[in-house]
């Protein structure tokens, strides 16, 4: 083709005809440009069908690390209604017991259970490292980097809020009253925790208005951290539903 090109040039040129030499150049300007425009149109798909499926691929990684989260989310939910039900316990306990029973330290370990949430962030990492604006669809995008930048952040600012007070405040009274143990294999022991107090202790804890007033503090950080990991479990939620979503349209 190109050599038929070539002597259809030089044949116009020996030939002096001039006009048709000129439109032979335009017309063969035009289909070099034409040409340049299909390349790049076929380059352009061929990254764009590329950029969807890392897309997809970082959709569906980030989709599984919020599903491990949620189960976690859940998990330290329930050590927190454990928390709520053991304070209850030990308050009525200490109201109508003079002597420390097996069931009274099972309790008063659950005193010492703070919580940690770690979310996995493979996902996100992955997503930052080819740019956010990877995500087409911009509510989807914009809850992703709410979920990870902003929400996550701020709960994980309740638990270290949670855990200064307990070091602070819960840890030195509760170490005046009990020995502490961990054994997660024994079936007694509070999520492998246990504590142990003797009656003589067991009566200064019940004379001790500290004691209550301990905590009545414990029970109240710990509501106000499960309210907000009740709304991280509903963001998570329906962030994997949106997820779900814009992989199905995919």
């Amino acid at each position: 083709m190109l050599k038929f090109f070539r002597n259809l040039r030089k044949k116009l040129i020996e030939q002096n005809k001039v006009r048709k030499y000129l439109a032979y150049a335009i017309g063969e300007i035009i289909l070099v440009v034409i040409g340049i425009l299909i390349a790049l149109q076929v380059n352009n798909e061929n990254d764009q069908r590329k950029a969807n499926k890392l897309e997809i691929k970082i959709l569906k990684e980030i989709q599984i690390n919020l599903q491990n989260d949620i189960l976690e989310i859940r998990s330290d939910i329930e050590l927190m209604e454990d928390l709520t039900k053991g304070v209850t316990n030990i308050k009525d306990f200490i109201k109508l017991n003079d002597k420390p029973t097996d069931s009274f330290n099972r309790n008063c370990a659950l005193l010492r259970l703070t919580p940690h949430f770690n979310p996995i962030t493979s996902g996100f990492k992955l997503l930052q490292s080819q740019g956010i604006g990877l995500v087409s669809n911009d509510s989807l995008r914009n809850a992703i980097s709410f979920q990870y930048d902003m929400l996550y952040p701020y709960y994980k600012t309740y638990e270290e809020e949670r855990s200064r007070f307990h070091s602070m405040h819960s840890e030195p009274i509760l170490l005046n009253y009990f020995s502490m143990y961990f054994n997660e294999q024994n079936s007694m022991y509070q999520h492998g925790l246990f504590f142990e107090t003797n009656t003589e202790d067991y009566l200064k804890l019940k004379e001790d208005k500290s004691f209550l007033k301990i905590i009545t503090a414990i029970s109240f950080e710990n509501e106000i951290i499960k309210s907000r990991a009740k709304k991280v479990e509903n963001s998570i939620i329906e962030l994997i539903e949106n997820i779900s979503i814009e992989l199905k349209n995919n």
